[in-house]
């Protein structure tokens, strides 16, 4: 597959393999993120989580507990756990393997806010049809 490159609320993403590749057990992405970015408290009922930090500083919310990431730490994100992240001051570079079908989220959500912003409702009925649960709507991509 070639890699399909796209900007997701100004991060750089770049899907390195698809879920349709891996019969639908996981995707991988490669993303770049700018400061001070990162979702909010969400779930992912199909599958668990990785990443893998390459550059940045990464706070993760786990489970109700914090956990630092620095460059070359691994963050493991168990099927259905609460979490969230905020990447640090200075932007960040990880390597993650998504659950399957989650690309799908970030290239869908990536296509509608190229045309203009649309609600959080809206791009959590999207993030919901391809595994990305939000359980809030704090913090969310600023």
């Amino acid at each position: 597959m070639k890699d399909i490159t796209f900007d997701f609320h100004g991060a750089k993403f770049t899907i390195k393999v698809l879920s349709s590749e891996t019969d639908y057990k996981y995707t991988v992405l490669d993303i770049i993120h700018p400061p001070n970015l990162g979702p909010a408290l969400h779930t992912h009922p199909r599958g668990s989580e990785t990443f893998y930090i390459i550059y940045g500083d990464y706070l993760f919310f786990l489970d109700g507990k914090s956990i630092e990431g620095k460059p070359g730490d691994t963050i493991f994100v168990p099927k259905g756990i609460p979490h969230r992240f905020e990447v640090g001051p200075k932007g960040g570079h990880a390597l993650v393997i998504s659950p399957p079908e989650l690309e799908y989220y970030f290239f869908n959500v990536s296509e509608r806010l190229g045309k203009g912003d649309f609600s959080y409702e809206e791009e959590s009925l999207i993030g919901k049809r391809y595994g990305q649960v939000f359980l809030d709507s704090t913090k969310h991509w600023r």
